[in-house]
């Protein structure tokens, strides 16, 4: 017997089934990995939830998962992450973006069996999904950092990198990217695999962005105006959110032009983890902080 099972819901029914994870499954003295295939919620034939059912025993020292998304720019969307253990008590949940983690340290009095650790989203995104348990491995310092080209940072931060060739291809970066162009910077062309750092920018330049606005919509609730762009090789809408209420600023049909910062975020073994100071207020606000002001990247 497979010592995990994947189900999900569709409508308002579980969904439970061994598949094929493509070789993406592992398991052995140290640790127990699981991948998902890309799925996209709540399309018709799948619905807000995907869950693994690993097995867990008291060898299990350690639990670690979280989602990623493909498209880099989708900065705002998020993930809710809930871990119970075979009782069927939840035992940790987060809610966290493509670039967070859930981490938990099993407890003594946590019960052995069949757990269930769900990735839940309310919207219409192709999530990727990772679930990992590691054996006597009860102090935070002793999990693995890397696994999969994903870097496990401080304040539960998830880098991705790619093992393959160089990705910055070319001497001088681009005047001005729209959305598409924008997302294609955090892909390398060697293995087309999103990363953490912009393939023809560096930390301490400067992004000029330019692209139209498609849809326009503000949230009183929030008191945030969502901007919506069309990034054209996945064929989505990216809303990006700013603070406060710009409806008599900006109109569907304007031009946004935007400049941002490159900056640093973390390093790893020779690698410079680079983000955008826009894309770091927005996971600030993810966190509790405020909705990034427009003002500041004009």
């Amino acid at each position: 017997m497979n010592w995990w099972k994947i189900g999900w819901i569709i409508l308002s029914d579980y969904v439970e089934k061994l598949i094929d994870l493509d070789g993406q499954s592992e398991k052995d003295s140290s640790w127990a990995y699981l991948v998902s295939p890309s799925i996209e919620y709540n399309t018709g034939d799948m619905g807000p939830e995907v869950y693994f059912r690993p097995e867990v025993d008291n060898s299990v020292g350690s639990i670690r998962m979280h989602g990623h998304r493909i498209i880099f720019v989708d900065i705002f969307t998020q993930i809710a992450l809930i871990l119970s253990d075979a009782s069927g008590d939840t035992v940790s949940q987060a809610t966290t973006g493509t670039n967070q983690y859930m981490f938990y340290t099993k407890k003594a009095g946590d019960s052995s069996g069949t757990w269930k650790a769900q990735f839940v989203s309310t919207e219409t995104y192709k999530w990727q999904l990772y679930y990992a348990h590691y054996y006597n491995a009860n102090a935070r310092s002793s999990v693995p950092m890397t696994e999969d080209g994903f870097y496990f940072g401080d304040n539960n931060r998830v880098y991705q990198f790619s093992v393959a060739e160089s990705y910055r291809l070319n001497s001088l970066p681009p005047e001005v990217v729209d959305m598409t162009q924008l997302n294609a910077q955090f892909i390398n062309p060697a293995d087309g695999k999103t990363v953490d750092y912009l393939k023809d920018f560096n930390a301490g330049d400067q992004v000029h962005f330019s692209d139209i606005i498609i849809d326009i919509s503000y949230d009183a609730t929030e008191d945030a105006t969502t901007f919506y762009f069309t990034e054209d090789t996945y064929e989505e809408n990216i809303g990006w959110k700013f603070a406060g209420n710009l409806l008599d600023q900006y109109s569907a049909g304007d031009v946004l032009n935007l400049t941002f910062d490159v900056l640093n975020v973390g390093n790893y073994q020779g690698i410079t983890f680079e983000s955008l100071d826009y894309f770091e207020a927005a996971y600030a606000h993810n966190n509790g902080a405020a909705y990034p002001n427009i003002q500041d990247y004009q």
